[in-house]
């Protein structure tokens, strides 16, 4: 960086900088592309253990859902699974309010259930994983569901999966 008399050359540093300045725009041109192909498939959470394949839908080329159904076992618990996915995924330090599986009704069933309507769901649980980034979207949204009718007894689980390309 000194010159021959000594000094700081400002050619020699500007030369730095700018192979500096370089470096900086190839890594972020390189994250920015690494980013995007990884949001560029679903983003898939590990179902509740023992979970039986129940079927798949293709809504279009990038979003799809695969259906589960849970023997034995109550939505409540299967809820408490995908919540500590969920506090895995964002980590603790997210805003409560985000990161938190929501019941709706909040409190009791639906009215369709409520009036006997065949094949309606007393309630449901969604519990929303987003890893959106830089003007790229990616989500995965967890529908649970007990059992009715033919169902009853189960617990059904919907993964709906949504990304760019």
């Amino acid at each position: 960086m000194l010159g021959r008399d000594g000094n700081i050359s400002i050619v020699r540093a500007g030369l730095i900088a700018g192979i500096i300045g370089i470096l900086v725009i190839v890594g972020g041109v390189i994250s920015f592309f690494l980013d995007r192909s990884q949001h560029q498939q679903p983003l898939r959470i590990d179902p509740y253990p023992n979970s039986v394949e129940w079927g798949s839908r293709v809504w279009s080329s990038i979003s799809t859902s695969d259906l589960f159904q849970i023997p034995g076992v109550s939505a409540e618990d299967v809820e408490s699974y995908y919540q500590q996915k969920m506090d895995d995924f964002y980590g603790m330090d997210a805003d409560l309010a985000f990161r938190l599986c929501k019941r709706d009704p909040v409190a009791g069933n639906y009215p369709a259930y409520d009036r006997g309507e065949e094949g309606v769901a007393p309630y449901q649980i969604r519990c929303l994983f987003d890893d959106s980034g830089f003007f790229i979207t990616r989500f995965t949204l967890i529908v649970i569901q007990p059992g009715v009718g033919e169902n009853s007894g189960m617990t059904l689980v919907e993964h709906q999966y949504t990304w760019q390309k």
